[in-house]
């Protein structure tokens, strides 16, 4: 920014009102004074009348909002001037200015008020009667006709001439200084106490001047005294009784008859509470004569707060949060409490001070008054809110302090000071015109009253935030330079008086260097690796595209780029890019430069940031194959490749996570491609190869966990190009009177794992099997795989059956039986034990054989015989005996 900020004057409020005045005394057409009241009376002077002299109140109702406040004449056939003036409210004034005689229309005491109040302000402005008649003296010499146009023509003059209206102030305020410091006999009238002068409104504590040789003196050199004399403002009717000596006029007076001088003690030493307060006096006659030569003194008991200021008030409006200082000044009393605050907020307290032991911080001062104390609070002001130290309150408009001091059992002490801030923020504030590197913006202007000029500051998340100073309260539009183009600025906008007001805001977009980057999809994305992107760059024809405009593709710089006018302020920069490798995100980065500063915008080509998984095939019939996969990041669809003999390459898209293959070629062996792609396609696609016919016979066929009943199947899956839906298991028992068994077992293709088993159960105990597998899909089965295994043996559960015996000889008998039911054997059967047995003997015998000879029988003898089967686990069961005679009926 460009703008610089100006210093600015304390006094808005007051050059407002001495415009007001102008401006008023100007529809007089009386060949009115007002020019040289303007260039004589300063500000500053303008501030003590209201302030001081007129309480900074209005006459009539009291009213304290100087915004409300308008000094007018008093009597309006008479030119305006400090004594012919009255302080009201814009109401009041229209109805006092009709008046024809304001000493008729109001009430005699109100109208000796405003008699003193005149008297006040012709002893502080005692230079402007004879510089006012100077001054007319040069305007009448002016040629021209009609005083209103020589008082145009001397303002006008005197406004191109500065240095007059300068030396008119530096005159008017070296006589005041005269009276403050230096007490020569042609600075008019004046106090002088204990050696020293004093200027108009001086305070004197009732301690210090209770003697003669510590009077008040009231001189007037160059006069001889003649009926002056000294009255109590508040009983401008009985004045000081100098030869008195009682409570209810304490006071007694010398003089000196050349100079006129008047001096004024306490006969008592004390002044009772009734009859402290301001004292004026008359020189060098008394008060009712019209001419007489007043000024003022403050006499008061105990303490009083001589004065509270501002001080420290900002300058410089763009610095925030602002900070000024309070200055409230106690005299007299040594004991005493003191607090500043504002509304309910007390900003500095202290109780119990006691000078000079402990002065609770305060700052001693060589006054008139002895006991002079500053106290000094630093306030910061954010805003909204007032604080200092751990006081703060919140507040809008105008800063209303208060200084109170308090002597115990003594009435307080009161002075209020007003920090003037505006109440609200600066209305319509709107976008009046921009361009890429400037914004204007403008706003309602305020009321003249309202506020002394604007502070505008300008933010942005990127830039440094700058903020301007504008003089003036008609200045309601301002042009910000140096900004970004395409920045989005926020603008703030405060009124201020002596401190800045509330803010008005707005967010304005500079207009950008780049309005816009895009892509779009040339090629379709089934191409892969070759898909084309056209990326277009939209720039301001403010710059030559040729040589200031380039691109970074993921941080490479590009050049080979093309661009069209396509409207009058709008340049199409394009650039072609391919995704190479496939799997990586593209940056692109259109770069625009203009007064050596580069604007850039980026558009993002997004790959996946993997490949979709588990893609598995599924073969429907004769010519179809599903293929559907897994993709657990973003995608907006899919890209599926698949190829046989490496020969015929065909390329499909879906938004789905599945596809049929149709129309393929049987016996043939397809490998499928799987991309997934946002904008651009995945990389390292999932791949797998799925053999289009029956699968292979299954390998490594094999047994475990064999037991009595039951054993598990084993085996590996054909090859990874097979596609299995199902495998069947046939078990076949050793024992031909038992069947072949057949279990189907249906499982998902392309599992994770390539070895597969299956557990038979409900077997026979010592069984040998025979296992094939087959594995199978919709287009048939595969060759058969075999393998044998015996369950594990325990004894027999079945017996020998018929048992037969026959004689051999006289002696000899063959005893023999058939096999066990080979599904009871649960074995193989190794051998037989033979109990035969009667009354009178037992034979336990065993045999490898089906039969045994036994030649000790005795003949004719019956005999018990039972045979029980023996295998490797042990003995079986016992058949049922039969009784068998030897040799009769054999």
């Amino acid at each position: 920014l460009d703008n610089k900020a100006h210093a600015r004057e304390d006094y808005t409020l007051y050059r407002a009102m001495l415009k007001t005045i102008c401006k008023t005394e100007e529809n007089y057409q009386d060949d009115s004074h007002i020019i040289f009241i303007i260039l004589i009376i300063q500000e500053s002077s303008l501030c003590y009348l209201i302030e001081n002299i007129w309480a900074g109140q209005s006459a009539v109702s009291g009213e304290k909002d100087l915004f409300e406040l308008i000094l007018v004449r008093w009597n309006i056939t008479e030119h305006w001037s400090p004594w012919n003036c009255i302080l009201l409210t814009t109401d009041e004034a229209r109805a006092h200015v009709k008046l024809d005689d304001p000493e008729k229309a109001y009430s005699s005491q109100f109208t000796d008020e405003i008699r003193q109040r005149h008297i006040l302000a012709r002893n502080y402005f005692p230079q402007i009667p004879g510089m006012m008649e100077e001054m007319s003296t040069k305007l009448k010499e002016l040629p021209l006709p009609h005083p209103k146009e020589r008082i145009i023509v001397l303002w006008e003059q005197l406004s191109k001439c500065r240095m007059y209206p300068v030396l008119l102030t530096i005159v008017f305020l070296l006589s005041v200084s005269e009276v403050i410091s230096q007490c020569q006999p042609s600075s008019g009238i004046y106090l002088r106490h204990d050696g020293s002068c004093y200027p108009n409104g001086s305070y004197f504590w009732d301690d210090s001047v209770n003697a003669a040789n510590e009077a008040i003196s009231c001189v007037l050199p160059g006069t001889s005294l003649t009926t002056g004399q000294w009255v109590r403002v508040a009983d401008p009717d009985d004045p000081v009784d100098c030869n008195s000596n009682s409570d209810s006029d304490p006071f007694r007076c010398t003089s000196v008859t050349s100079p006129a001088t008047l001096n004024l003690y306490l006969a008592h030493g004390k002044l009772l509470a009734a009859q402290e307060g301001w004292y004026k006096c008359c020189l060098p006659t008394d008060c009712s004569d019209p001419n007489t030569n007043i000024i003022f003194a403050n006499i008061f008991r105990f303490a009083e707060i001589e004065s509270f200021t501002v001080a420290d008030l900002p300058s410089d409006m763009t610095v925030y949060p602002q900070e000024y200082k309070l200055n409230c000044t106690k005299i007299g009393f040594n004991r005493y409490d003191i607090s500043m605050s504002i509304g309910s907020a007390a900003l500095a307290s202290y109780t119990d001070c006691r000078h000079p032991s402990n002065n609770c911080g305060g700052t001693v001062i060589n006054g008139a008054v002895e006991n002079a104390v500053r106290y000094t609070v630093t306030v910061t002001w954010d805003g909204m809110t007032v604080s200092s130290g751990s006081g703060s309150q919140s507040t809008t408009g105008d800063q209303m302090y208060q200084c109170v001091v308090q002597v115990p059992d003594q009435p307080t002490r009161t002075r209020n000071v007003i920090v003037k801030v505006p109440a609200t923020a600066p209305s319509s504030l709107t976008e009046v015109n921009k361009t890429t590197t400037t914004i204007t913006v403008g706003w309602t202007a305020l009321n003249l009253s309202d506020t002394d000029g604007f502070v505008v500051t300008v933010t942005s998340d990127t830039d440094t935030g700058q903020t301007v100073q504008v003089e003036g309260s008609s200045n309601n539009t301002i042009t910000l330079n140096g900004l970004r183009g395409g920045t989005t600025y926020s603008i703030t906008v405060r009124a201020y008086q002596q401190l800045l007001g509330p803010a008005s805001t707005i967010s304005v977009q500079a207009l950008p260097v780049i309005n816009s980057i895009n892509w779009t999809l040339v090629s379709s994305i089934t191409q892969l690796n070759n898909t084309q992107y056209h990326i277009d760059c939209l720039t301001t024809t403010d710059i030559n595209p040729s040589t200031n405009v380039y691109w970074l593709v993921n941080g490479v710089m590009k050049s080979s780029s093309n661009y069209s006018s396509i409207d009058v302020p709008t340049y199409n920069n394009t650039l072609l890019v391919y995704p190479d490798p496939l799997g990586v995100s593209v940056n692109v980065t259109c770069i625009a430069m203009i007064g050596g500063v580069n604007y850039s915008q980026s558009v993002i080509l997004h790959a996946p940031s993997g490949s979709p998984n588990n893609v598995r095939g599924f073969i429907l019939n004769a010519t179809s194959i599903k293929v559907n996969w897994i993709d657990s990041s973003e995608t907006n669809g899919y890209v599926i490749e698949y190829t046989t003999g490496g020969v015929t390459r065909n390329v499909v898209s879906t938004s789905e996570d599945e596809i049929v293959l149709t129309d393929l070629s049987p016996m043939s062996t397809y490998t499928i491609s799987v991309y997934s792609y946002i904008d651009l396609p995945s990389v390292n696609s999932t791949v797998i190869v799925l053999k289009f016919d029956v699968p292979s016979p299954v390998t490594s066929l094999s047994v475990s966990n064999v037991s009595t009943t039951g054993i598990r199947v084993n085996w590996t899956i054909p090859s990874s190009e097979n596609y299995v839906t199902y495998y069947t298991i046939s078990y076949t028992p050793s024992c031909p009177q038992l069947s072949s068994m057949n279990e189907t077992v249906s499982v998902g293709p392309h599992q994770s794992t390539i070895t597969y088993s299956y557990t038979l159960i409900g077997l026979y105990s010592g069984m040998n099997y025979t296992i094939t597998v087959r594995a199978g899909n919709v287009l048939g089965g595969s060759e058969l795989s075999r393998s044998t295994v015996q369950t594990e043996a325990i004894i027999p559960s079945g017996w020998p059956l018929s048992i037969k015996v026959l004689q051999v000889n006289s002696t000899a008998n063959r005893f023999s039986w058939n096999k066990v039911n080979c599904s009871e054997r649960n074995g193989l059967i190794t051998g037989y034990t033979v109990i035969i047995s009667n009354s009178s003997i037992t034979y336990n015998l065993t045999s490898t054989e089906r039969y045994i000879i036994l030649n000790d029988l005795v003949f004719g003898s019956e005999y018990n015989i039972s045979v029980a089967a023996v295998n490797s686990v042990g003995r079986g069961p016992f058949s049922d005996p039969i009784v068998v005679e030897i040799g009769i009926g054999m």
